[in-house]
């Protein structure tokens, strides 16, 4: 299970003490409910870039980690679910190379290929 979280943050983020309060309740319906069974779980905190990563991280004390291709995350784990902030060394590729993927995905779905126009992309 995951959820994407805005990125706004601190005492003026009225979204943020509803989801802490939601977050609250769920806890007291598990415990009052230990029959359920919960899964692992992440939060996601999209950044978008490495520096709102580190400047994140930095102001709550956690360590930033970097993937093979230079992205940054930080994570803090409450028992079974995750906290996990994330960003991109560079966005505007990452998103670039995801809708390249996602529309060669839909074009062989529907037993299309893509192709590059003769003498090049225009």
């Amino acid at each position: 299970m995951s959820h994407i979280m805005p990125a706004e943050s601190g005492d003026t983020n009225p979204t943020t003490r509803e989801d802490a309060a939601g977050l609250r309740e769920l806890a007291n319906w598990l415990d009052a409910n230990p029959d359920v069974p919960f899964q692992e779980s992440r939060l996601l905190l999209a950044l978008s870039t490495n520096p709102a990563v580190v400047e994140f991280a930095e102001r709550h004390g956690w360590p930033v980690a970097y993937d093979d291709e230079g992205n940054a995350s930080a994570d803090r784990v409450f028992g079974p679910v995750t906290f996990h902030a994330y960003g991109y060394a560079d966005f505007a590729a990452h998103l670039a190379v995801h809708d390249e993927r996602q529309a060669r995905d839909w074009a062989a779905k529907q037993g299309l290929e893509i192709v590059a126009p003769e003498g090049g992309a225009r």
